[in-house]
């Protein structure tokens, strides 16, 4: 009857031991998955402030030159040159959108 009771002790160990071994082996890949989708939603986001910055700062000057050119009545190249880097900047962040939304 004793030996019966050991058995059966010693079975159900085991079979606690697999099944919290298991859940654990589980519970471990689904974190390291979450780590690495975490990490690279941290670099996009990483990616999207510095272009947003970017983005600020072309209107921002952009808007100077404006403003110093109606003050002074004409245009000094001041206009062009801030044009060109919000074109630029515009079309890097176009392209951020597209490749953001392809991986969707």
């Amino acid at each position: 009857m004793q030996l019966i009771t050991i058995i059966i002790s010693i079975a159900i160990s085991l079979t606690g031991s697999a099944v919290s071994g298991t859940a654990l082996l589980f519970l471990r890949r689904w974190f390291k998955k979450k780590d690495a989708r975490d990490e690279k939603a941290d670099k996009l986001k990483a990616k999207e402030n510095v272009l947003i910055i970017k983005s600020i700062n072309a209107v921002g000057h952009l808007t100077e030159a404006t403003a110093i050119a109606l003050r002074d009545g004409h245009c000094n190249g001041q206009i062009s040159k801030s044009l060109e880097e919000y074109k630029k900047v515009d079309k890097e962040m176009y392209q951020y959108l597209l490749e953001r939304n392809a991986d969707k």
